[in-house]
């Protein structure tokens, strides 16, 4: 055995490097001890080369190595004299020592095979625990991502959904968590919301009802609007108001005024065939231009249709189109690129998978 001088560890006379160190071992320590057995496997007795010649760095890497693909290292020059036998192979360990040559890997400095419960390379004296602390972050988050396949429901006031953020390009952004319990969404909460100046301080509440997100308005400034599926029609009640691109618009139900206790009507009283009309909202209470419903309804799109937006560019060539049907009055999104808007006039259900628009900002419900 070779006694370490630094911190007097014994370490195998064939160790070139201190196991409990890394510290360079003596050459010289008495009476060597030989690791060799009586008859070495797959070779005979004696004091043949096949179990004890020398190897070279790269040899000595192609013995310990695990990896059978590691190109071996050329062969020791011829030398006269009896050979040292200091770097055994694993073949020729004792049997008490053999079970460690399964457990070997290569060292990361000059790829000798070690045994797993060494710290030190024996032939580098490479410090390996450095190397396991560098490789075991990058090992932790494969265990964490795969965690949540079987993750129980999430508790009461813990995240249940979450909110991302589509980017103008249509790319995801960041993420805002939603709990099991009532949240709030405003420019108060900071974060993603802080600079949007369209966005009340207390703009919505989400929260669940069973299994279905609810968003609630608290009664903002600018609202909250859904995006309506591609034909399916939604009914549209007096005062429902919807986003096509940029324009948002206010449906009215027609109500003709009562005339004068003489009978005189007021002029511009509403046509009795037709079934309301849509007004360009320019402010809380300000409107502009106002279309007309007759009663085959109307179109409405960038290039076509019945009214149409030819300077806005997120209205698609023929986008939506308002029609009646038994009686009741429908808004159908017919295929449009960038989507048909209702605002949420004081709650409504979120579907998963549903886009929201709150301020200047598009987000996606996920849950």
């Amino acid at each position: 055995m070779i006694v370490c001088s630094r911190c007097s560890k014994d370490n195998q006379d064939h160790y070139k490097f201190c196991l409990g160190c890394g510290a360079e071992l003596p050459r010289t320590s008495g009476k060597p001890h030989s690791l060799s057995t009586d008859a070495p496997p797959g070779g005979s007795s004696g004091s043949g080369r096949a179990a004890s010649s020398p190897r070279s760095r790269a040899g000595q890497a192609e013995a310990f190595a695990s990896a059978p693909e590691m190109e071996p290292g050329p062969p020791p020059a011829e030398a006269d004299g009896p050979e040292p036998a200091d770097e055994p192979r694993w073949d020729s360990l004792p049997a008490e020592l053999a079970p460690l040559a399964e457990q070997t890997s290569p060292c990361p400095h000059c790829g000798a095979g070690v045994p797993a419960n060494f710290r030190f390379c024996h032939v580098c004296g490479q410090d390996l625990h450095d190397e396991a602390g560098s490789e075991a972050p990058a090992a932790a988050p494969a265990e964490r991502v795969s965690a949540p396949a079987v993750a129980e429901a999430p508790k009461p006031g813990g995240t249940r959904a979450r909110l991302i953020l589509i980017q103008p390009d249509g790319s995801e952004g960041e993420m805002f968590p939603l709990s099991a319990g009532p949240t709030l969404i405003g420019r108060s909460s900071g974060g993603i919301f802080a600079n949007d100046a369209y966005l009340s301080p207390e703009h919505a509440e989400f929260r669940f009802e069973g299994d279905q997100l609810v968003v609630k308005d608290m009664e903002s400034l600018n609202g909250v609007y859904i995006r309506i599926e591609h034909d399916v029609p939604i009914e549209l009640f007096d005062g429902s108001i919807f986003r096509v691109g940029q324009e948002i618009l206010r449906f009215d139900a027609p109500s003709a005024p009562e005339p004068a206790a003489d009978g005189t009507q007021h002029m511009g009283s509403p046509h009795r065939g037709y079934l309301g009309r849509i007004s360009l909202l320019i402010g809380r209470e300000t409107t502009g231009n106002s279309y007309p419903i007759p009663p085959q309804g109307i179109h409405l799109g960038r290039e076509r249709g019945d009214v149409v937006f030819p300077e806005d560019g997120y209205v698609s060539g023929l986008h939506c189109r308002i029609h009646s049907e038994v009686g009741h009055l429908f808004l159908t999104d017919i295929g449009s690129s960038n989507g048909t808007f209702v605002r949420v006039s004081n709650e409504s259900y979120v579907p998963q998978g549903t886009f929201v628009l709150m301020g200047q900002q598009l987000f996606r419900a996920e849950y």
